[in-house]
């Protein structure tokens, strides 16, 4: 009995070790489950989080430029307009939860952000443009003249009781003194030896001289040039003009605009192709422009001459006195330079300057106001995107007005940059017109 009662209870022992050790067990194993579920929840979690982290907000003028339109924006059409409610169901979508107030003003952002290149390039690539009044991008041209003299001894002839020769000498001096500064003038005498006898034409025909080389005007010795020769032989217009071309490349260059002028009181007498000579060099590399004054030349001599002035690209004209001389110079010279002729224009219409620059300035105003008006539609879009969060209550008041605080302060920024780049281009047209004017003295 006694050795029935102590295997009785062995076996009972043995019952309660085997249910205690099954129980530890599924408890350890319950303990794990729920350890690994809870590591599972915070894993989703931290997951879920991370879907929703926004790129830091760009806070610089150009950056935020080039960052470009927000996603939703894009995605809606609207790229710069004011979004009405009914636009902006989806922000039931924003994650909010779990993010700080920064990271909400980041996603803010890149959901609404606006396309300032509209605004911004026009203001940005903005020259001020003077029309025909504006030489200040052109560059000028630098005049470089070659001066051919007739001295056959037909300008022996008197008109109004003083030779012709006497005559073109002084339209020729007061010619030269004249020119705009800077301008490189040269002069070129034939026909001035021999006689006008047959046994002299071979040697008048050879005279062709360059009494003043290529440089700028000096008037003690233009004026000496002038002086040393005589009206005399025969006339060897084609071999003048040939070499007054030659006298021109001595100072040519990309920034030279390169001109003749003929004084000459008829036609080639030497057997030389004066309308060929001028058509070539016309033609040519140098561009010249052949001009010829006609002194005092009949009808069929004036049809000749007129044939080399149109092939040499030039101007042609009859005169018969010192005052016609003048005018005529002038005139061609103005005709013919295109950057004389402007400054001439500039010099009568210096009002037509300031008008323009007038219409300019609103030009530059209205751009900006528009940038303005583009950076406070971006700033009102998105204070109502953080509206429709506050009025689900999503977030508290206080965040609503930190937020609304950065949105005013991007506003801020871009207002700034967008009123630099106006007095930059205000102060860009006011150096343009003083150019201007400085160019017309």
């Amino acid at each position: 009995m006694k050795k029935l009662l102590i295997t009785t209870i062995g076996c009972m022992a043995l019952l309660l070790a085997g249910c205690n050790d099954k129980e530890e067990t599924q408890g350890a194993h319950q303990d794990k489950q729920e350890q690994e579920t809870g590591e599972t929840d915070l894993n989703k979690s931290q997951e879920e989080k991370e879907l929703v982290e926004f790129s830091e907000a760009p806070s610089d003028a150009l950056a935020i430029i080039e960052a470009g339109v927000g996603v939703e924006m894009e995605e809606i059409g609207f790229l710069s307009e004011k979004l009405k409610p009914e636009d902006l169901v989806f922000m039931e979508e924003f994650p909010v939860e779990d993010l700080t107030m920064d990271e909400m003003y980041n996603g803010i952002v890149e959901w609404f952000a606006m396309d300032y290149s509209a605004v911004h390039n026009p203001l940005v690539n903005f020259e001020p443009n003077y029309g025909e009044y504006g030489i200040d991008k052109r560059e000028k041209k630098q005049l470089n003249i070659a001066v051919l003299i007739d001295a056959s001894g037909s300008m022996k002839a008197t008109i109004g009781g003083e030779q012709m020769m006497a005559l073109a000498k002084d339209a020729v001096k007061r010619f030269g003194a004249g020119l705009p500064e800077e301008t490189i003038i040269s002069l070129r005498v034939y026909g001035h030896e021999g006689t006008g006898s047959s046994a002299d034409k071979a040697m008048s025909c050879a005279s062709n001289e360059l009494i003043y080389q290529p440089n700028f005007y000096n008037e003690a010795e233009f004026t000496n040039a002038l002086t040393k020769f005589e009206a005399a032989g025969w006339t060897p217009l084609a071999a003048a003009i040939k070499a007054g071309g030659e006298d021109l490349r001595v100072k040519a260059s990309e920034k030279t605009q390169n001109m003749i002028f003929v004084v000459s009181d008829g036609v080639e007498t030497c057997g030389g192709d004066p309308v060929a000579e001028a058509k070539t060099l016309a033609e040519s590399d140098l561009g010249v422009e052949v001009n010829v004054i006609g002194f005092n030349v009949d009808s069929e001599g004036q049809t000749k001459l007129k044939k080399v002035a149109d092939e040499g690209n030039g101007k042609y004209a009859n005169v018969k006195s010192t005052i016609d001389f003048q005018n005529t110079f002038q005139s061609m010279l103005e005709e013919a330079n295109a950057v004389v002729k402007e400054m001439s224009q500039k010099v009568n219409h210096g009002m037509q300057i300031d008008n323009r620059t007038i219409q300019l300035n609103d030009e530059v105003l209205k751009l900006a106001s528009s940038f303005y008006d583009f950076a406070s539609v971006e700033n009102s879009n998105m204070r109502a995107a953080v509206s429709v969060l506050r009025k689900a209550d999503r977030i508290d008041n206080e965040t609503q007005f930190e937020l609304v605080d950065k949105l005013d302060e991007r506003r801020e920024t871009m207002n700034e940059y967008g009123e630099s780049l106006k007095k930059e281009k205000l102060e860009l047209i006011k150096q343009t017109r003083q150019q201007l004017y400085d160019s017309m003295d």
